[in-house]
């Protein structure tokens, strides 16, 4: 019979097998100690128009509710990292990781081959698979799996690695906690920038960097004021506050990684649908302002961009042009 330690180091290689670029372990438990933060900070209104941040609270405090008998939260982190052509002047810009395939689609694939692994290797296991699909705090679990730190731009920063991951979770039954460290690598909370740890030290690019605000040394980023929620999960009219902030993001931003000092050899990806499509790089202007909505269709489907649709990123483009509306 194999040891607990045995067993989490060979869930560990093949993950990185399969394309994950870091795999850690926590004990699942109830984030009662969470609760009082994530709740003002819903309360402050900073969730803007994602309103499904304010549903299911106890789902997402508790992930044990989620799949029955829950022991152990396997989180991964799967790099996006691919080398793009210098950004063109002028030309609309969209987040490094909306050029490829849907990542749900394929983190959800490879996370089912190893929960499939893990049944047939490890033993039979009840478990689910999940990727940005349910109410969990998925860097908090990274976190505490000792996968890395949060920065000061909110995402998870993995040392030596950089911060351009996609983050997916397995929830199983199996009790690892005997070969679990007792607390991750770090000890910073989810929310609150004013406990982050050294890693990051006094460093403020990212904060310097963001031409709107939405990061703060003091306090939380507020996402309202964050171009990729701008142009992503706001779907109402882009306030006119915003004019003139940013010219070429049309839909997310990377500033705030881009100026990361951690990012500055990020590590590559090594799962060939993440490798950007030629045709939506160096895009030009003309291209988006002409195109209706089956010419959207060809170019983003199975990307992330679909999110915002056709309309959504006639709206981006207008709010760039200056005619927001």
């Amino acid at each position: 019979m194999l040891s607990e330690t045995e067993i989490t180091g060979k869930i560990h290689r093949k993950a990185l097998d399969l394309g994950f670029s870091a795999c850690g372990f926590a004990s699942v438990e109830e984030l009662t100690e969470l609760r009082p933060e994530f709740q003002e900070w819903v309360d402050s209104g900073r969730a803007g128009e994602m309103g499904y941040l304010e549903r299911n609270m106890d789902l997402r405090l508790d992930p044990g509710k989620l799949v029955k008998g829950a022991k152990t939260v396997i989180s991964l982190a799967a790099s996006y990292y691919y080398p793009i052509p210098q950004h063109i002047p002028g030309s609309p810009r969209f987040s490094r990781y909306a050029l490829s395939e849907d990542y749900h689609k394929v983190l959800k694939a490879l996370g089912h081959e190893l929960l499939s692994w893990i049944n047939t290797e490890i033993g039979p296991v009840r478990g689910r698979v999940f990727t940005d699909s349910a109410p969990i705090f998925e860097r908090e679990w990274a976190r505490r799996a000792g996968l890395g730190w949060l920065g000061k731009n909110g995402c998870l920063i993995i040392p030596k690695k950089g911060s351009y991951f996609f983050l997916a979770e397995i929830l199983i039954d199996l009790d690892l906690s005997l070969s679990l460290p007792s607390s991750g690598l770090l000890s910073s909370c989810l929310l609150s920038s004013s406990s982050l740890p050294s890693s990051c030290g006094t460093c403020t690019r990212c904060i310097v960097a963001c031409p709107t605000g939405a990061l703060a040394v003091d306090g939380p980023m507020d996402p309202r004021k964050c171009i990729s929620y701008l142009t992503i999960e706001h779907k109402s009219a882009i306030p006119a506050e915003f004019e003139g902030k940013w010219s070429d993001w049309i839909f997310g931003c990377d500033i705030c990684q881009d100026v990361c000092p951690w990012n500055k050899k990020p590590l590559h990806s090594v799962i060939p649908e993440f490798e950007p499509r030629t045709g939506i790089l160096g895009i030009a202007a003309e291209t988006i302002e002409n195109m209706d909505e089956a010419g959207f269709i060809q170019l983003f489907d199975g990307t992330p961009v679909e999110r915002t649709g056709w309309t959504g990123i006639l709206r981006n483009f207008a709010f760039l042009s200056g005619g927001a509306k």
